[in-house]
């Protein structure tokens, strides 16, 4: 009985985590033999923030890329950069940051992947 009541407690805040974010990101990277691997993230923290000194040019230089608990630099899995929409995407297995520029400023999603999340439950 407990352990059918702990995998219903389990499911409702999986389905309430799951419900609650706002977008979710798939990134399809190459594996170790070349075939393709899929990496899932779901949003976790989104922010505005206004600071015309920054552009898609100058974005290695943003505090939040620095931030090594956010994305590990030294071991990315993914660099993406889009100049004609100004976004860049990175990420490695535990977690993405998406950074897309508008005049005077930028907007940062991270995200964590479900794996993490995953281990996160149990």
């Amino acid at each position: 009985m407990k352990k059918k009541l702990g995998i219903l407690l389990f499911s409702c805040l999986l389905a309430l985590l799951l419900t609650s974010c706002d977008e979710v990101l798939s990134v399809v990277t190459a594996g170790k033999d070349g075939e393709k691997v899929v990496n899932n993230y779901v949003s976790v923290i989104s922010d505005k923030v206004y600071d015309e000194t920054v552009s898609f040019k100058s974005w290695q230089d943003i505090d939040i890329v620095d931030d090594e608990e956010v994305v590990g630099k030294d071991n990315l899995l993914f660099k993406i950069e889009n100049k004609k929409e100004n976004i860049v995407v990175l990420g490695d297995k535990d977690a993405a940051l998406e950074i897309a520029f508008f005049d005077g400023g930028y907007k940062y999603t991270v995200y964590s992947s479900m794996e993490s999340l995953n281990r996160m439950f149990e």
